[in-house]
This record gives C-alpha cells, structure tokens and sequence, in this order.
C-alpha cells in the first residue's frame, strides 16, 4: 500500500514536468521578441549590441507653440519618444493650488512689512497658480502629470555622444533641458517601451492646453500609394511619394523658386523621367538645351523653332471643333491679340485700344478671307499666316504703323518661325521644344506660341500632361504673356494639364498680381536654395518660419522645401545613377571623363 500511495503521489509530479518541459520548448510572444542579452552601465544599455541612452525632459519651455516637438520627431537619428501622460483629479489639484496661492501671498505679506521689493520670480508663480486655479474651477482645463523621456539609438558609443550633444543643443535651442538617465539606463528602457509604464518618475504637472501642444498632430512625412517618388525627407529619410493628378488634388500646377545652381533644371529632369513610368506626358519648353539628352533617350520629340530650322508653328491653327459652346474663333483672336502684343508693343508695355481695335477687325477679316467664319463648320478649313494678316494690315492703310512693325516677323528668317503652317506635332509622349537658338528678344513670343499651341492640343485630346516652361519670369515679365499663363493657371485642371512654371527671378515674377494668381493656382511649390536678397520675399509670401529660412539660404545642391497639402518638407533629390547620368549638366560628366557619381546641377 506504501508502494501504491508512493506511485499516486509522483505521477502528478510527472505530467506537471512534462508540462514544463512542453512549454519550454514551444515557440511564443517571448521568444520572438527577447533580445539575446542586455547589458546595462552608467550611461547607456547595450540590447543585442545596440547602444541605446534614455535622456528624460526636465526643463520644460515657458513659452511654446503647437507641435514644438515636430523637430525632435524629424531628427536625422533614429529615437524613440515616450510620453506619459496620467490625470490628476481636478478638486485635490485645485486644494493644493490654494495652498500655495495662501502660501505665496503670505511672502508678499512678509516683505511689505520688511519694505522689500516684491520677487519677480515669486509674482509670476503667483500668477500662473492663480490662473491655474480659476481655469480649473471653470472646467476649461485639467492637470496631468506627464513625462517625456527619449531614446536614442547608435552603433558606437562615440555616434551615441554625438547624438546626445545635437539633440540636447535641439532642446536648448528651444529653453528647454534633458537629462541622461545616469546609472538607470535599464528603468529608462522599460519607461520608452510601448508597454505604457513609468519606471524613471521624471514627472512634471501641465494643464491641458500645454499637453496638447506636445502632441505631434503635423509631421512632415508625406507618400501616397500611388505617385511620383521626389525624393527622400532631409530629416527622417522617408520617401517623398505625391501623386499631382491625385483625385484629392485641387489641381496638378506647380511652382519652382531658386537661384541659379541650386539644382532645380536637375529636379525636374528628375521628375520627367519618373512621370513617364506612370502615363503622364511631359511637354518642356527649355531655352537652353538641357533637355536633349532625356528627349532621345526616352524616344521623345525634339522641336527646334530657329531660322533654319523645319519646325514651325502657325498661331492662327484653330482648336478642333467639339460639342461644347465655346465660340473657338472668339477665343483664337483674343490669344493672337496677345501673341501679336508681344511681338508689336514696346517693352514692358501693352498696345492702346485703337491699336487694339484695329488688329480685331483685321483678324476676323483675315480668317474671313481664309474661309473661316463663327459657323463652326468652317473651323476645319485650312488657317491663315501671318503673312496674310499682315496683308490685311497693308490694305487697310492703318495709321498706327502695326503693319511696318509686323513685317520683321514675315519676311527674313523669322518669317520662318512665325508666319509658316504647322509642321510640329505632339504624338509623342516626351516633347521638348527648343528655342536656344532665338534671339533673346524672341524667346517670350516663341514661349507664348509655344503654350498656346500645347493649349490647343490639350482641348482637343485631354490626357495627364504636365506642361514645364523653364525660366518663365522672361515672358511674365511682359502684361500679355503674364496674363496668359495666369490664364492657364486657373483653366489648366479642366483639361488634365498640370502648369510647371520654373524661374530664378523670384521678384520679377512675384512683381504682378498674375504673378500672384499663379502662385495661388499652383497646389506644389518646391523652394530651393535662395539668395539673400530675395530670402525675405520668399518667406513672406509663403510665411516660412526662421529655421525655414535658414535651411533654404544653406542647404546643398538638389535640396529645398517641398510645400504640398499643408506640410513644408525638407527635400532631396535623388537620382538613380541612370537618371543622373541623363539629368546632369556638369560639364566634366557630360564629356564622359569622370564617373557618375550624383551632382547636382542646375
């Protein structure tokens, strides 16, 4: 029976084991997430050989605006921020703030007597506690006790130290101090890990409103799942993914602003070669023949407008007819009107009204003559040229001398850009229209030719397209072309075109309200490096902050502020080695005798 009871008793001792020794060596939550050792010492822990030091807030600033930690969370290292935040009840809160109050006006009390002078330290106490209190007894606000304590990661205890300087220089900056947990580095481990408690106690008391100021409600990370990759965030490294076609989108039209060599030719070459993989057409009217090397690479369309060259382009060509309302023979001689204000006026000038009137008769006389009527059955006849308006104008004898002003533009070697039919067209999805080889007076009526021509293609075959005008300040600069691009600013998104309007004479083109409505118009605006003399400018009409500012007076080639849905982000461009190799306008690389490593170039 001894034997009996003996074999009872141990057999649960048996399947106890058995039980033990099944869970140890069954996988768990444990297993997956246990570091294989952690080592702590006096200032920092070492988890799987990762250096980590836990810093804890302790003075906080007086003065603060909401999101005033968006610059610690965009730190270029990696952290990780813990806070916690533990109610208080509002009625011992406010017994113990009376006890205070009773307890500061006493000292007032003491030094009257004494005929001291007041503390100012102690009178700004009293005021805030005072204040406390009321906001308390009214309900508007609550107190909480939170901590704040940061993380920092690094391989070596020298990048550790490294990080801990920028970032408690990152906090003076803002009149605030942290401390390293010394000697209790494993408590501030525990403290940051997303299990929510507080082993450090680096507690402070904060009312509600200066609780939500630490909350991070912006960030300056922005990606779409869909969308062109810009580049990667100067701070936090991640990727810069916006789609300009976005249904959320108020429209694809973009704005760039830098001075000569900040890399803004480079990012957008960048941007063409990366919209092309996603379907959008990229039209380019580029003034110095940067963009041949990606035109024939990519199969693209190269059209020179020059004396000698065979491309032409004929202003009176008429968008197709369709079934809308639009009278298109109204709006053909209101463009040439402006077309024909560049080319006749005087500089930064406008022709007068009579000058005006008499190129409206003219014109409609000239498409009379060619057949063409308000029946939009005759829209489809073959258009004039120049040279016949110019005919018109000799007939009709006007006083105004339009017609000795017009004749350059006919006969000569500009007759063969201006006053010839169309031979350019747009069936291929990368065209770039070059106009190196003009005259510089010329360069603003070609860019205008140019625009209105890719306008019309546009309402005659709406598909995504992005439409880049390279140093558009040289047209904007003239009342006539200005107010044509403001124009298609405002119409671009009713046709799928996205306006991308690049310039270095950020005053020149911010002179005039179309100007202005351009700006307005444009949902992106990339801000790269600027000149000190046209810095406040730029900030005041982007209301940039003061660290804004800075970054863009300091920041290296192919880096700016990308400005789209709310969110200023720090950007860089980066090329994948072919994309460089087709971008770049270095002269040692172009000429194939260095390697290809990324400079970005203007």
């Amino acid at each position: 029976m001894a034997r009996l009871g003996l074999r009872r008793h141990r057999a649960p001792v048996v399947e106890v084991s058995t039980a033990r020794r099944w869970q140890t060596g069954a996988r768990n939550v444990v297993d997956a997430i246990a570091p294989s050792a952690i080592e702590e010492s006096r200032t920092h822990v070492a988890v799987d050989a990762r250096l980590s030091r836990v810093l804890a807030l302790t003075e906080y600033p007086r003065h603060v605006s909401p999101n005033w930690l968006g610059r610690v969370i965009d730190f270029d290292e990696p952290l990780d921020l813990s806070m916690h935040i533990e109610p208080m009840e509002s009625a011992d809160v406010i017994r113990m703030l009376t006890h205070r109050l009773v307890e500061l006006q006493s000292s007032r009390m003491l030094d009257a007597r004494g005929g001291r002078i007041a503390s100012a330290e102690r009178e700004i106490a009293y005021e805030d506690v005072e204040r406390l209190r009321e906001t308390l007894e009214r309900g508007d606000e609550r107190v909480f006790s939170t901590s704040l304590y940061l993380r920092l990661h690094a391989a070596t205890a020298a990048q550790l130290d490294d990080a801990t300087a920028r970032m408690e220089g990152v906090f003076g900056g803002m009149m605030a101090e942290t401390r390293t947990a010394l000697f209790e580095m494993l408590p501030g481990l525990l403290s940051c890990l997303p299990g929510g408690q507080d082993y450090l106690g680096r507690r402070r008391n904060l009312d509600t409103s200066s609780v939500a100021t630490m909350i991070p409600f912006t960030s300056s990370h922005l990606a779409v799942e869909r969308g062109l990759l810009y580049g990667e965030n100067v701070h936090n490294h991640s990727l810069v993914i916006f789609d300009p076609f976005g249904p959320d989108q108020e429209n694809a039209n973009k704005v760039v602003f830098a001075k000569s060599g900040a890399g803004k030719s480079y990012a957008c070459k960048v941007e063409a070669l990366r919209a092309l993989l996603l379907g959008i057409e990229f039209l380019v009217i580029d003034p110095e023949d940067e963009y041949a090397r990606i035109c024939e690479a990519v199969g693209g369309q190269m059209v020179r407008l020059s004396g000698a060259s065979a491309h032409h382009i004929n202003p009176f060509d008429l968008p197709r007819p369709d079934d809308d309302e639009r009278d298109g023979l109204a709006e053909r001689v209101l463009v040439l009107q402006g077309l024909l204000g560049l080319m006749l006026a005087d500089a930064g000038t406008s022709l007068g009204q009579r000058e005006r009137a008499v190129l409206d008769t003219a014109l409609y006389e000239t498409y009379r003559n060619a057949g063409i009527t308000d029946d939009r059955a005759t829209h489809g006849r073959p258009p004039p040229v120049l040279g016949d308006l110019l005919g018109m104008l000799r007939a009709a004898n006007e006083p105004y001398g339009l017609a000795d002003r017009l004749q350059r533009f006919v006969d000569g070697s500009l007759g063969r850009v201006f006053a010839q039919r169309t031979s350019a067209s747009l069936d291929r999805p990368f065209v770039v229209f070059n106009v190196r080889d003009l005259e510089e007076e010329l360069r603003p009526i070609a860019t205008y030719l140019i625009a209105d021509h890719v306008w019309r293609e546009v309402q005659n075959r709406p598909r995504p397209r992005v439409l880049l005008i390279d140093e558009a300040w040289s047209l904007m600069r003239y009342p006539e072309g200005a107010r044509f691009i403001a124009q298609m600013a405002r119409q671009a998104r009713k046709r799928w075109l996205g306006l991308t309007t690049v310039t270095q004479d950020v005053q020149d083109f911010l002179g005039s309200a179309e100007g202005h409505t351009v700006l307005a118009n444009s949902s992106v605006q990339l801000l790269m490096r600027q000149d000190s003399s046209t810095i406040a400018t730029v900030a005041d009409t982007f209301r940039l902050s003061r660290e804004e500012q800075e970054f863009l007076l300091a920041c290296n080639r192919g880096e700016g502020l990308f400005l789209a849905r709310g969110n200023h982000i720090a950007l860089r461009v980066e090329a994948s080695p072919l994309e460089h190799a087709l971008a770049t306008t270095n002269p040692a690389e172009t000429a194939g005798t260095i390697g290809t490593e990324p400079d970005d170039g203007d």
